[in-house]
């Protein structure tokens, strides 16, 4: 989704350069021929011309806000990658974020995951490929942020409140993410991975205590 509006704004902003660059190159034009030519400078000649080159990006910027609106939406439980708050969660899970690392417990089950984050030792965040995850964002102690860049989405954690994301992950794999609110000495190894796997695969890792799978 992030992808698509970017590319969407690329294409635009190009097309939009391109336009700008060739009117005031056919200005510049046409004003040189009028001066050796003697004619003075007429400012009513322009109106239609002006009038029509400000709803051309009027209705640009119109197009750019109702898209990239509408995908917002999608990505704050819509289509994509996060998904509809209608849809039942295939998993519950409670993350708790601290200085620096991060708290992982499943809804339900005695499971929880925790790491050092660091030297290699981040917690893995096992979900069920293809089904809603819902997740429950707190903090211990200061600002944090939840954010996974492959997937472009990214929810912030404070304490005292909970900051609740809904998201399917489309098929099996292994991701990276991290914590982008600068939170203190050790912000920088503040990772964790997220595993999907199959769905029967997640229920062995439920019924397994937390085994890796």
């Amino acid at each position: 989704m992030f992808d698509q509006v970017m590319a969407i704004w690329a294409s635009t902003a190009g097309a939009v350069f391109l336009l700008v660059t060739g009117v005031m190159l056919v200005a510049v034009v046409r004003n040189r021929a009028h001066r050796r030519h003697g004619v003075a400078f007429q400012a009513d000649k322009n109106k239609k011309l002006e009038l029509g080159y400000v709803a051309v990006l009027a209705a640009i910027v119109g197009a750019l806000f109702t898209g990239s609106f509408v995908a917002n939406g999608r990505l704050d439980g819509g289509e994509g990658p996060v998904t509809t708050a209608a849809a039942a969660p295939g998993a519950r899970i409670d993350v708790t974020a601290y200085r620096w690392c991060w708290d992982i417990a499943y809804r339900g089950t005695r499971v929880g995951v925790t790491g050092e984050c660091r030297a290699g030792r981040y917690p893995t965040l096992v979900v069920p490929a293809g089904q809603p995850v819902e997740f429950d964002l707190r903090s211990k102690d200061v600002i944090h942020a939840f954010w996974l860049p492959d997937f472009a989405v990214k929810r912030d954690i404070f304490p005292d409140h909970v900051n609740r994301l809904r998201m399917t992950f489309p098929h099996e794999g292994r991701w990276r993410g991290r914590c982008s609110e600068y939170c203190g000495t050790h912000h920088w190894t503040m990772d964790f991975y997220v595993q999907a796997v199959s769905p029967e695969k997640y229920g062995q890792y439920l019924a397994g205590g937390g085994a890796p799978v």
